[in-house]
């Protein structure tokens, strides 16, 4: 999943690849400040999507998805850090549970995100949560479905893809609309402070 927010130009994605592809990966890179400070005692790095499979994950063999750009505390960091015009002031998040699994049953695939932290603002304090999921025909079954017969199996699949589009499309989706909800309740909670002409300072 990308870091929220979705830049103005597409040209920027490339220029800035190179932070966002090793911001997982970079030990050294220091995302805290001074006015932010982001909690989650449960966050595992290797971890970031729960997946459960229709085929492996009986035999405890099953995987799981790891972010490539980095886990939701880093993901908030950055997007706090790079934009401090939007995100003024102090800020104390605790995250209590950012859940986001693949849940495979054999003729159709369930994505759901859970979202929760409690959060002091500004000195206001309050409770954030999302709940959010999507169903659609993407799963294993349909997968192997689509290796029969020429043709037979891709009728049956292919209309699924364009849908919804892959797992790892619906996975990216939803952990995007629940970070994006996230920012914007911060944004409603904190509206930033005008002069005596109504303007923003």
């Amino acid at each position: 999943m990308h870091v929220p927010r979705t830049l103005p130009d597409p040209h920027l994605i490339q220029e800035n690849w190179n932070e966002i592809k090793y911001l997982a990966y970079d030990p050294a890179q220091d995302w805290k400040s001074e006015n932010l400070e982001i909690e989650y005692s449960q966050e595992d790095p290797k971890r970031f999507v729960n997946y459960r499979d229709i085929f492996t994950t009986w035999t405890g063999w099953g995987r799981d998805y790891e972010n490539l750009y980095g886990p939701v505390t880093k993901l908030l960091a950055k997007e706090f850090k790079d934009n401090p015009e939007e995100y003024f002031g102090k800020t104390k998040i605790l995250i209590r549970k950012f859940h986001l699994e693949s849940v495979d049953h054999c003729i159709y695939n369930s994505v759901n995100v859970e979202f929760e932290a409690d959060v002091i603002s500004n000195g206001i304090s309050w409770n954030y949560n999302f709940k959010d999921g999507i169903e659609s025909e993407v799963s294993d079954c349909m997968t192997v479905l689509a290796t029969l017969p020429v043709l037979t199996g891709w009728i049956v699949y292919l209309p699924y893809i364009g849908y919804r589009g892959s797992r790892e499309d619906q996975l990216n989706q939803m952990g995007r609309v629940a970070m994006l909800d996230f920012l914007d309740e911060w944004k409603k909670r904190n509206p930033k402070p005008t002069d005596k002409k109504g303007k923003a300072k």
